[in-house]
């Protein structure tokens, strides 16, 4: 028998996740790709866009074409940073915050439209078992970068 990677049916999910969650921002008026740069903004209350094209691995064209349309769907502000006259601060706006309350109730309710099958014991050593891969992961793209910055 032939098995599948872990990459094959994580590829899978996210295209049925991107369809799912699509459907219902664009009621919202924003993106599946701008929602994830709210996400981070709102972790963070304000940041710059440096910050987030370094953590969300975006293009500075891209990232600057993002903000300007949510900046003009009333989602974030942007202003100069007091520490560096050169650099932007966006943050959310009162729209933009609704928006990522509204997606984790999207992301929940998608869990459970997928999970539905599992019981809760194996919901739980599959987050874990995630959750670890993640953390693992992410430790080790840290090292890199930090090993290629030396």
């Amino acid at each position: 028998m032939h098995l599948k990677s872990f990459a094959f049916y994580i590829a899978l999910l996210r295209k049925d996740f991107v369809a799912y969650c699509s459907e219902r921002l664009a009621e919202l008026g924003v993106t599946y790709g701008q929602l994830f740069i709210l996400i981070y903004i709102s972790k963070r209350k304000e940041c710059s866009p440096k910050d987030i094209c370094e953590f969300l691995k975006l293009d500075a064209g891209q990232m600057n074409r993002t903000l300007s349309k949510l900046i003009e769907n009333d989602c974030i502000t942007q202003r100069k940073s007091t520490k560096d006259k050169r650099a932007n601060i966006v943050s959310l706006t009162e729209k933009g915050n609704n928006i990522v309350e509204i997606s984790h109730s999207l992301f929940y309710q998608w869990d459970e439209k997928v999970l539905a099958g599992m019981d809760e014991t194996s919901r739980q050593t599959m987050m874990e078992s995630i959750q670890s891969i993640t953390l693992h992961h992410n430790y080790n793209m840290e090292e890199k970068k930090h090993e290629q910055a030396e």
